[in-house]
């Protein structure tokens, strides 16, 4: 564990944040954030998006399932066919899991999908009363709704806006950083301030080095992840985050991670990405995913409990 600790406080010039950068949080959303930081160093949360999958991880591993589910608002815009993942959420929240969403946001004016050229964010946020503007805020406040349906029940939620933003194939970062950041921090003011959103950790994604860094400030983000890690993102996460006292996680991933690798890159989570569980050309081979999910720094949904216990 010694070598864990040195691993993950090696570029740290700050102790590791012990408040969530909303101060009105629920008591629920602190004490996964408290959860978090105990786990933090120590065990590597397993993850999984879209629970279809769960059949199939639970007939490979033996009965293990994920820590964490990911779930996604796509599907909540007027022009699309509706959306039940806040109500799949609760459910697993019920089940004693952790919860995770990001947004594959379709184009505001409904003329394009997320990876459209068509939607100008810079200019729908210099002109704020231009249709694309307004388009923007209802649907903000759209997935708002669905948001708060999750804290009535009680789930915090591990909140990705924006994820990827970098890479500038979404059109929230086609229009560059300044733009992607503003947004990023109305989506934050929108939802703490005038909609009272209370359950929300919120997550960054960067690309470190690889990409233009838009992180949004020490103030609006609680942990910092990598969608697809790179063999150098751990240590350029820590030369350019390690200062900030945040958690840095795994957003999105192809191929389990090698949990031999935990004591040199010991990330809070994996959440592997949909259909890449079952796909061997990833490295998901069967005995791979069993290999994984059965180690012991691997935190898996039924050892949450006994984690649990530690920060009561």
């Amino acid at each position: 564990m010694l070598a864990v600790a040195a691993a993950l406080f090696a570029h740290s010039l700050a102790p590791m944040r012990t408040e969530l950068s909303n101060p009105n949080a629920t008591p629920e959303t602190k004490q996964v954030f408290r959860l978090l930081r105990e786990v933090y160093g120590k065990g590597m949360l397993s993850g999984q998006c879209d629970d279809k999958y769960l059949p199939f991880i639970r007939e490979t591993t033996g009965g293990k399932e994920p820590a964490i589910m990911g779930y996604d608002f796509n599907g909540v815009m007027p022009s699309q066919s509706g959306n039940i993942d806040a109500q799949k959420a609760i459910a697993w929240h019920k089940r004693g899991g952790l919860v995770t969403f990001q947004w594959h946001w379709i184009s505001p004016n409904a003329d394009g999908d997320f990876y459209t050229d068509k939607f100008d964010l810079a200019a729908a946020l210099k002109d704020r009363e231009s249709a694309s503007f307004r388009n923007l805020l209802r649907d903000i406040d759209l997935v708002a709704v669905e948001i708060k349906k999750m804290q009535d029940a009680g789930v915090p939620v591990l909140w990705r806006p924006l994820h990827e933003a970098e890479g500038k194939w979404f059109w929230w970062g086609k229009s560059g950083g300044e733009a992607c950041t503003e947004l990023y921090r109305l989506i934050y003011r929108r939802y703490t301030h005038h909609h009272k959103l209370n359950n929300l950790i919120w997550l960054w994604t960067s690309y470190g080095k690889e990409r233009e860094n838009w992180y949004p400030g020490d103030d609006v983000v609680d942990l910092i992840v990598r969608d697809y890690e790179s063999p150098t993102a751990w240590s350029e996460f820590q030369e350019l985050f390690g200062a900030k006292g945040i958690m840095f996680g795994l957003g999105e991933e192809g191929k389990l991670p090698d949990p031999a690798h935990f004591e040199a890159r010991p990330w809070l989570y994996f959440l592997t990405w949909a259909y890449m569980i079952e796909d061997p050309a990833k490295g998901n081979t069967k005995e791979w995913i069993r290999q994984v999910y059965n180690d012991d720094k691997v935190i898996t949904l039924d050892e949450l409990p006994a984690w649990r216990a530690r920060i009561q």
